[in-house]
């Protein structure tokens, strides 16, 4: 991997505006977002295991995770679950740089739509 996720989301989180505060809870991380929005990450390095999950009044609206639940999709395990409540791939490869990069892109242009 490129870069620790530690690394990768604290570069992240000085390149983003949308980040209003944030809360490392020991095993994952708060971010909440403007428009009342938090994005909670997760991220074992043993697996690697990560979920990203996008609440608004703590009901998820956006998410990608590696659980292995989707075995059909292209890029399994990698899968996105839409505010439709679709599940698709997705283009996480599990390196949180690259990840936390294609999450926020995808975070701004959902926000841009609202």
């Amino acid at each position: 991997m490129a870069a620790t996720f530690e690394d990768a989301l604290r570069q992240i989180i000085r390149t983003t505006p949308l980040t209003v505060s944030i809360y490392n809870l020991t095993t994952k991380w708060w971010l909440q977002l403007k428009g009342g929005y938090v994005l909670d990450v997760y991220f074992n390095v043993s697996g690697p295991k990560y979920s990203y999950t996008l609440t608004k009044d703590e009901r998820r609206v956006l998410g990608w995770d590696n659980a292995p639940h989707h075995p059909g999709l292209v890029n399994f395990p990698h899968h996105f679950h839409g505010a439709d409540g679709s599940v698709t791939s997705s283009s996480l490869d599990g390196d949180p740089q690259h990840d936390l990069e294609v999450i926020f892109v995808e975070i701004e242009q959902f926000l841009k739509d609202r």
